[in-house]
């Protein structure tokens, strides 16, 4: 069951994640560091590189997963 749980919930929070970030303009890119947070309106080639590799991860793995399950 937990199979079919986790490719679900990993693909609602990476939608949720990437509709919030397009409203508020905010990238999350790390943790730690000063440049943990990426607004859109300062640099706008790393914000959107950051949301393109959000939903690869986030979208894209839930998929492989649950094609090779």
């Amino acid at each position: 069951m937990l199979e079919s749980v986790v490719p679900i919930f990993l693909t609602v929070s990476a939608i949720l994640t990437y509709l919030l970030q397009l409203w508020t303009g905010f990238a999350v890119a790390g943790l730690l560091g000063d440049n943990a947070l990426i607004d859109r309106r300062t640099a706008p080639g790393p914000y959107w590189f950051m949301m393109a590799f959000q939903t690869l991860v986030l979208i894209g793995m839930p998929i492989l997963i649950a094609l090779a399950g």
